[in-house]
């Protein structure tokens, strides 16, 4: 029961670092809106590359556990 509790905790923590990593794109979309400069698009692909990340760590750990 205790182990199966502990998946649960992690896969939901993995899930609300997601919607985190989702919501950092969001932001990064509207501050490169509102400053256009020269990195704007790096910081665009860094964030989706993040929320690319933390979803497959979403599947990787769901295989895993």
């Amino acid at each position: 029961a205790v182990l199966a509790f502990l998946k649960g905790a992690i896969l939901l923590i993995l899930a609300f670092y997601a919607i985190f990593a989702l919501i950092i794109i969001r932001q990064v979309d509207l501050m490169s809106q509102a400053l256009t400069t020269v990195i704007s698009p790096i910081f665009k692909f860094l964030s989706i590359i993040h929320a690319g990340v933390a979803i497959g760590l979403i599947f990787l750990a769901w295989g895993i556990l």
